[in-house]
Parts: C-alpha cells; structure tokens; sequence
C-alpha cells in the first residue's frame, strides 16, 4: 500500500487538470515529418498552456517532454522556458527523457527543472493535493520504469488520480507489458507512452485512461486518421473530455502513405516522396529509420522507375558493405 504524507504540497486553485500526452519535442523532424515540425510542436504546446490558463486548469505533461533527451539546441530549450514560466506546468519523466534509461544531471529535461520552469514527476508516490473545483484531489506518479502501486491510502481526499509512463495493456493492445486492474483507493489512472489513444477502461474502482500523443512521430497505417488532442477532467466526470488541439492535414506533414496491401499507382505523390528522401538523408538514422524502411514503405512493386530506385539502393549498399 502506497500511504498518504501527513504533510503533502497543497496547490490551487484549479477548476481541472489538462493531460498532455507525450510532446516529443524536436529540433529536426523525427520519423518521416516533412514540416518545421519544431514550430508545430511547440504551438501545440501553446495552445494546450493558453487553454491551461483561460479555464483554470493544472497541466500535467506525461512523459517524452523531449525526443531526444541530451544535445537539443538552446534556441528550443529557451522557447519552452518562454512557454512553460507564467504556468509551471507538471512533467512525468519519460523514456524518451532520459539517458540511457537514467535520468542523468546532462539531460535537457534537468535543465528545464534547474530553470524552475517545470514541477518534475521523477519518483513514484503521491506528489501533492490539488485543489479542483473545491474538491480535495490526491495526485500521485509512476515515472517510466516505476512501480504503480497496489493500492493507495485516501487520506481524506475526494479523488486520487495517477499518471504513468508504462507500456499497458489496453484491448486493442495486447502487446503491453502491464496489466490493468483494479487499484483499491485510485479513481482514475491517466497514461502517457502509447500514442494512439485508447478507449477508457474500467477495472474495479479504477478509471483507466490513455489520451495518446499530441504529436505525430510516426508514419503508419494508423498515422492518418490520428488526430491530436489533449484531455481534461473535472470533478464529477465520468470519463476524461477531449480536447482537439489545432494542426494541419496529415498530407501536408507527411510523406504519401502506401497501404502495401492495397497499393495504388496515384498513392505515391513524388514530390513529398523526394523531399521525404531529403528530409532523411539530412537526419541522423538514430531512431531507427533507416533508408531501407523509407523504402519500403514507399516504393511500388511492377513500376519501373521504383525498380531501378531499389536497384541503386542496393548496389550503393553492395559498395558500402565492400569497403
């Protein structure tokens, strides 16, 4: 059992708390973004802050603030200290945010937090009572790679609310790692880490909830009809409400995408496919993307010119292995 501190931080008033889910901020455009996806993201940031503002409401960012977690350019780490200092916003550590799976003094998420421009969720355990819409509201965390408890001690208040970082398992995801379940003493448990969103699941007492990213990193069947939100929860609700965040059409930030189950010839627009070549060849393969992937994903079996486009890749492949 996780027990309540006789002496947590008491912080409000608020009419709510706004869930960001995992940002992703970037200097270069991670996945296949075509976009100044630097300036998108942050004017995501923008309007979830602005909205946190004009309803009261306490942001919560959960998890993945950053990309990449050390290197980021200080033009970005400043822009974020702009935005993030009339509000303070909360920040669970997630895995993108740290070091080689430690959170290390180098990692521009700690800079952000020496700043003192970020309340740091970096330990599991009940972190304060919020006061919302004049209700008592126990807020706790479980960073990545953190227990989530068994079951919590009230303390008196009228809602306990956690927020993860964890591979779950929802039931249009059976791949996760963690098993949802009841937590005696928890009402609702809000989750970062999956980007899709999920529908809200209930174990028990136990809410659980998965808004999905506020950004699109990555380039999948699932990619176009993603759409970034935020969400909002006020005492008395049931479920968790949906904020849509503004953001442009998958097409003008992505490359075309082919279902290479049902391929078609007019799927594949040129010239985001070129500027989709650019875009990777000016980027570190890091993340795993690599030129064989874009591709793959790309290229049409039976056209010609997409041939002799694999033909190329694999003899500057065949050189490259010779040297």
């Amino acid at each position: 059992m996780v027990d309540t501190p006789l002496q947590l931080p008491t912080v409000g008033p608020f009419e709510g708390i706004l869930f960001i889910g995992d940002p992703h901020v970037a200097a270069s455009p991670p996945g296949y973004r075509l976009d100044d996806y630097s300036q998108s993201i942050l004017a995501k940031l923008d309007f979830c802050l602005q909205t946190a503002r004009e309803h009261q409401l306490l942001p919560i960012i959960l998890g993945d603030l950053f990309h990449v977690p050390r290197n980021n350019p200080n033009y970005l780490l400043v822009a974020l200290m702009d935005l993030f200092r009339p509000v303070i916003p909360w920040v669970l550590v997630g895995n993108h945010d740290k070091h080689e799976a430690r959170l290390t003094p180098d990692v521009s998420l700690m800079v952000l937090h020496a700043a003192r421009v970020i309340r740091l969720l970096a330990a599991a355990g009940p972190v304060a009572t919020v006061v919302a819409g004049g209700r008592r509201v126990l807020v706790g965390a479980s960073p990545d790679w953190t227990p989530i408890p068994r079951t919590v001690e009230r303390g008196g208040h009228d809602y306990v609310i956690w927020v993860t970082h964890h591979d779950l398992t929802f039931p249009d995801y059976t791949a996760g790692r963690v098993h949802l379940r009841p937590i005696p003493g928890v009402d609702l448990v809000v989750n970062g880490h999956l980007h899709t969103p999920k529908p809200p699941v209930q174990r028990g007492e136990t809410l659980w909830c998965n808004p999905g990213s506020i950004s699109r990193v990555a380039l999948s069947s699932q990619t176009p009809n993603k759409l970034p939100v935020a969400a909002i929860w006020r005492p008395g609700q049931t479920e968790l409400e949906t904020l849509p965040i503004p953001h442009r059409p998958f097409h003008e930030v992505f490359p075309a995408f082919v279902d290479r189950e049902s391929p078609s010839p007019d799927d594949l627009d040129e010239s985001r496919f070129i500027k989709g070549l650019e875009n990777l060849m000016m980027r570190k393969t890091s993340e795993g993307l690599g030129l064989q992937t874009f591709l793959t994903a790309n290229l049409q079996s039976g056209d010609p010119i997409d041939a002799l486009i694999w033909e190329l890749y694999e003899e500057v492949m065949r050189e490259e292995n010779q040297e």
